[in-house]
C-alpha cells in the first residue's frame, strides 16, 4: 500500500475524529435506567384519597402538598394510564433507557400500577420497565417473596416492554443502607426459589456500608453468587456529599469493590434534593446549582468505569429528587434536557397528558 495512500486514509480518519459521534445512534453513551415510583393517588382516583402527595385526611381541593415543589401536571394517580403514557415518553424523548420501578406487590397501589398500567404504557416506547422490589428488606421469612416475585415476572418477563441485560430479566433489590433483614442467605433462598419457577435473573443488589472508614459493599456481600451488579439508590442515604471533587472519590472507592468482587458497575446521580418537608429534623437539601449538581454526579459515575447510570430518581416528588417537569421551576424541562445533552439529542417534550 502506497505511503500517499496510507496518508489519505490518516486524513480521513483524522477528519471523522473531529465530528463527535451521536451518541444515540452510535450507543456512546451508557445505558440510563431512573428510579420510578408508582405509589401515589388523588381523591379523584381509584382509591378515593390522597397517597403519597399529602396527608390522608387532607380535602381532595386546597390541600397541603408534603412537596417541596409541585409536578407540571398536578398531583397524579400511579394507575392513570395518560400520565404513565406522558411519563414514558417524555423519558424516551430524553434518552433515559429503563424506569426501575418501585415495586410493592399488593402493599400498594405499585403491584396494579406495573402490570396494569406502566408495563402496557411501555410498550409504545423504546423505554424499557423492570422491577425495583423493595419488599425483600422487610421479610424475615422468605418464601411468600418468592411468590409474589416469581408470580409477577412469570406474567411479565416475556413483555417486549420488560428489560433485560444478558438476555434476562432485571430485578432490582433495594435495601436500606442500614441493617435491613436481607442477608446473603435469604438472597440465596430468594434467588434459587424465584429461579426455579422462572428461569433465570439478572439480579441487581442495592449494598452500601460504611466499614474501615470507607463506603464499600460489605465483604459477605462481595462473595454471594448469583449477584450480577451491585449499585445503590443515593449517596445522601449514607453521606451528605453532592459536589463533584466529593464524589469522584467516594464513587472510585466504592467501584474498587465492585470490580473486586467481578461484578457489574451502577452508580447513581442526582438532580437535587430536598427532603424537609417530610423529615423537617433530619433532612436536608442539595441545590440544582444550575444543572452542575446533576452533571457532577454524571463526571464522577463516568470517571468511576460505571456499567450503568441510575438515575436518582424520575419521580420521587416527597423527597425532591425528581427529574419529571415541575411547575415551580423556570424550565420545567431542565433535567430531561440535561439527560438529552449527553445521549447526543435535542429534547423535544411530547405533548401534555389529557386529564
Amino acid at each position: 500500500m502506497s505511503g500517499r495512500f496510507l496518508r489519505v486514509i490518516g486524513g480521513v480518519v483524522a477528519a471523522l475524529a473531529a465530528f463527535p459521534v451521536r451518541a444515540d445512534t452510535a450507543s456512546a453513551h451508557l445505558p440510563i435506567w431512573a428510579f420510578y415510583y408508582a405509589w401515589y393517588g388523588v381523591p379523584q382516583g381509584p382509591r378515593q384519597r390522597w397517597e403519597l402527595w399529602a396527608d390522608r385526611g387532607e380535602p381532595a381541593t386546597g390541600a397541603k402538598l408534603r412537596l417541596p415543589f409541585r409536578p407540571l401536571v398536578g398531583p397524579y394517580d400511579s394507575t392513570d394510564p395518560a400520565i404513565a403514557a406522558w411519563h414514558c415518553r417524555l423519558a424516551e424523548a430524553a434518552g433515559i433507557d429503563a424506569f426501575l420501578v418501585s415495586w410493592w406487590g399488593e402493599a400498594n397501589i405499585s403491584g396494579e400500577a406495573f402490570e396494569r398500567v406502566i408495563l402496557p404504557a411501555a410498550r409504545a416506547t423504546r423505554v424499557k420497565v423492570a422491577l425495583n422490589c423493595e419488599l425483600a428488606q422487610f421479610y424475615g421469612e422468605i418464601g411468600p417473596l418468592v411468590e409474589r416475585l416469581a408470580g409477577v415476572l412469570a406474567r411479565c418477563q416475556g413483555d417486549p416492554a420488560y428489560l433485560r441485560r444478558g438476555g434476562r430479566p432485571v430485578v432490582y433489590l433495594y435495601q436500606v443502607p442500614f441493617d435491613p433483614k436481607l442477608t446473603p442467605a435469604r438472597f440465596a433462598e430468594l434467588r434459587r426459589g424465584v429461579e426455579a419457577k422462572v428461569g433465570p435473573v439478572w439480579w441487581a443488589m442495592d449494598k452500601i456500608r460504611h466499614e474501615a472508614g470507607n463506603y464499600g459493599v460489605p465483604a459477605e456481600w462481595r462473595t454471594t453468587e448469583g449477584i450480577d451488579a451491585f449499585g445503590f439508590y443515593g449517596t445522601f442515604s449514607v453521606r451528605r456529599i453532592s459536589e463533584r471533587a466529593e464524589l469522584v472519590p467516594f464513587f472510585a472507592r466504592y467501584a474498587r469493590d465492585v470490580r473486586v468482587a467481578g461484578r457489574e458497575l451502577l452508580l447513581p446521580m442526582h438532580p437535587a434534593l430536598d427532603n424537609r418537608v417530610i423529615q423537617p429534623k433530619e433532612g436536608f437539601a442539595i441545590p440544582f446549582r444550575d444543572g452542575e449538581t446533576l452533571e457532577g454526579y454524571h463526571a464522577a459515575a463516568l470517571a468511576a468505569g460505571a456499567d450503568v447510570l441510575l438515575l436518582t430518581s424520575f419521580n420521587e416528588w416527597p423527597e425532591g429528587t425528581v427529574v419529571e417537569p415541575s411547575a415551580d421551576w423556570p424550565d420545567p424541562y431542565r433535567h430531561l434536557r440535561q439527560v438529552a445533552r449527553w445521549k447526543g439529542r435535542e429534547f423535544v417534550p411530547p405533548s401534555l397528558p389529557a386529564r
